[in-house]
């Protein structure tokens, strides 16, 4: 394992045991990393991990979470900090000079679940999910070395689809905690009553559809990501494929259960991932990609750069 620069204490490692959601790809394409990067990968997601907590934490007011997140936020660009997290990950940016700005959007977007959020629109949620995932992607790319802006484009679909699937599966958590992330624009079976939908059979089964049209938007960004994947280094490459096939089958998979996500919480089993993972090495070998509903696939592509360009800078 590879100490971080000026930090040798147990804070500055990582082991297996930093990744405690084994619903994530995060522990299946660990494995598949060299150690050099495998540890500076854990340090990225402890920050990750740290600061998505404040924004969620129930033991601080709203108030408390703010300030500390806006703090950290000064942390990164005076790159001094006492946290050890915020410390090794400041080491981070400096060994792969990660932009301060790429973070600190990471935050904005963690700092806006702060407030009430009832997403409007797929710019809106596109922009949310730019800033809470797509930003994520940019980060790997600069510990993986990818220097071509298109690449790094596809990390940023991939972020946003995985978003996507992220709020596809957490419907009934958020709605408890006040947050409806699927669009006014595309909820056309259920505009109010919104926290009933959690007690009421009727409301889940018309919100369903709605919520089949946010997983379809997401797989159509999974093939824009796919298109940058098969690009990306050979190292790179198998390891990405894998958390993009896991996280998109749990979409797949929301969908087979008929959209049900009101009785729990949906992951992949391990043996459903062994059979993914081998499912998406034959699909590298024969370089299979799906060029479906290409008109859509091309306005999804130019309105998300457009999004994150312009109205997410």
């Amino acid at each position: 394992m590879s100490p971080l620069v000026g930090s040798s204490n147990k804070a500055s490692r990582c082991s297996n045991e930093d990744f405690p959601d084994p619903d994530g790809p995060h522990t299946t394409i660990f494995l598949f990393f060299s150690t050099d990067k495998r540890d500076d990968i854990k340090v990225l997601y402890l920050f990750c991990r740290f600061v998505d907590d404040l924004g969620d934490d129930k033991k601080l007011s709203k108030k408390v979470s703010k300030i500390k997140l806006t703090k950290i936020k000064k942390e990164l660009l005076t790159r001094k900090s006492k946290n050890q997290i915020i410390h090794n990950f400041i080491n981070l940016m400096s060994k792969y000079e990660i932009d301060h700005r790429i973070p600190n959007a990471l935050i904005d977007g963690i700092l806006s679940d702060l407030s009430k959020v009832n997403i409007k629109d797929y710019n809106q949620l596109f922009c949310y999910s730019y800033k809470v995932a797509g930003t994520v992607g940019l980060m790997m790319c600069d510990i993986m070395g990818v220097k071509e802006n298109s690449l790094k484009f596809n990390a940023i679909y991939l972020g946003i689809a995985m978003q996507l699937t992220n709020i596809s599966r957490d419907v009934k958590e958020d709605l408890l905690r006040d947050r409806i992330y699927i669009p006014k624009e595309i909820r056309v079976h259920v505009k109010n009553d919104l926290h009933e939908i959690p007690l009421s059979d009727k409301l889940q089964s018309e919100f369903s559809k709605d919520l089949k049209k946010l997983i379809d938007t997401s797989d159509i960004i999974y093939d824009l990501a796919w298109e940058g994947i098969i690009k990306l280094p050979l190292k790179y490459r198998f390891p990405i494929a894998i958390a993009s096939y896991l996280y998109q089958s749990i979409g797949t998979k929301i969908k087979n259960n008929k959209y049900n996500i009101w009785k729990q919480r949906i992951y992949l089993t391990k043996i459903e991932k062994v059979i993914k993972t081998i499912k998406v090495l034959i699909k590298l070998i024969y370089n299979k990609q799906i060029c479906k509903n290409s008109n859509i696939r091309e306005k999804l592509n130019k309105n998300i750069k457009k999004i994150v360009l312009i109205k997410c800078d």
